[in-house]
């Protein structure tokens, strides 16, 4: 059965139309507005999702809506031709806020996809002036769309929710890896860095992120450190301690503990800079937060210690290059005062000797895998 289909506001938009859905949705928009506001890991987990829509509308325009923290995620990236990006800590005032919209209104776009889902990006979205407005069908939420992205009934990867919030507009694709392009500026920081620290290629290099905005994340800095000692008295490992603003206290720390000597990375001005030291290393281990997900977009293998969250929603599922470690028994009604324990027993239960098991398998790997490219490349000589 053919169902006439009327989303309103055509009578502002002499060019949208009353369209015939007949079990797909059917759409060629001229301007896209995607929204993802928030996170590194949340925007990290759009860039399939872009991908996918520029391979569906090869000649649209495609803008991307993100704060400031995030923003060199997506410099360099083909498949955006704008980034608008936000400033959080002036959301409070109406005067900013009224003149982003406005900006906004004025570029006319025919269509907004909000991955986010929050009340701000559902305003964003409803004010945008767009014909089409999909977003998650969330409570009172959902009103502001007109096409709705439904609750997924299975958990699965971040990236691949999004991915199937868009077959609606005709999409379907499986494709959910991550993209982060790094610009030759980037690659030379690193690089420069590597040389400073005499890192060389050839060395097992790993890098540590131990640090966490949320408490229920951080794993304890004395295991931390018991970790990295294992890895450099076993394996003559290079360990790098990745950090982000207001972070580097936390990384020194961890250097006091540690019996070895490891590397403290230099201050990244930028996200790039990041991705680019990390691309460098043979394995990222650390807690569940934005660097483990720019290593993945790098692609280097990762080890993620969980605290009360998704290993399924935040772990890329490729179960040899990407592992978790996560507590057997979670508190009961975990999501309702994760913010709240006073002791976190998820985190407190995951042992030493458990970490060191999984580290083991990868490392024998990749040290083969070292040995076998040095091998080939003394014979080249």
């Amino acid at each position: 059965m053919i169902l006439n289909l009327y989303l309103g506001g055509e009578e502002h938009r002499p060019n949208a139309r009353k369209i015939l859905v007949l079990k797909n949705f059917m759409i060629n928009p001229k301007k896209i507005l995607i929204v993802q506001l928030r996170r590194i890991g949340d925007v990290l987990m759009c860039t399939p999702s872009l991908r996918a829509l520029r391979k569906k509308f090869p000649k649209s325009y495609i803008a991307f809506l993100t704060e400031k923290e995030s923003e060199t995620l997506l410099k360099g990236n083909p498949y955006v031709d704008e980034l608008i990006v936000l400033e959080k800590d002036r959301y409070g005032n109406p005067l900013y806020m009224l003149k982003q919209i406005h900006n906004i209104r004025k570029k006319s776009f025919d269509l907004t996809v909000d991955f986010f889902g929050n009340p701000r990006s559902a305003w964003i979205c409803f004010l945008s002036g767009a014909f089409y407005r999909l977003g998650p069908n969330l409570g009172v939420r959902g009103l502001f769309y007109n096409l709705k992205i439904p609750k997924d009934k299975v958990p699965k990867y971040a990236a691949q929710s999004r991915l199937d919030g868009l077959k609606i507009l005709g999409i379907k694709s499986q494709d959910c890896t991550l993209d982060f392009f790094l610009s030759d500026k980037a690659k030379d920081f690193a690089k420069s860095f590597f040389k400073k620290s005499d890192i060389k290629e050839d060395n097992l290099i790993i890098s540590v992120s131990p640090i966490s905005r949320r408490h229920f994340k951080r794993w304890s800095l004395e295991r931390y450190a018991e970790v990295c000692d294992f890895m450099v008295s076993k394996y003559k490992a290079k360990i790098i301690l990745v950090w982000g603003p207001e972070e580097r206290s936390v990384v020194e720390k961890l250097k006091d503990l540690s019996k070895n000597e490891i590397i403290i990375s230099p201050p990244t001005h930028t996200l790039q800079e990041l991705g680019a030291i990390l691309k460098r290393c043979d394995l990222h281990f650390g807690n569940d937060n934005g660097t483990k997900h720019i290593a993945v977009a790098v692609g280097i293998p990762t080890l993620t210690i969980y605290g009360p969250h998704s290993h399924i929603s935040w772990t890329y599922p490729d179960k040899k290059r990407h592992k978790w470690i996560q507590a057997e028994n979670l508190c009961s009604d975990c999501e309702k005062i994760k913010h709240k324990c006073a002791r976190l027993f998820c985190l407190d239960s995951i042992e030493v000797d458990v970490v060191k098991k999984e580290l083991e398998e990868f490392l024998k790997d990749k040290l083969d895998e070292k040995k076998l490219k040095k091998t080939l490349n003394l014979r080249a000589c």
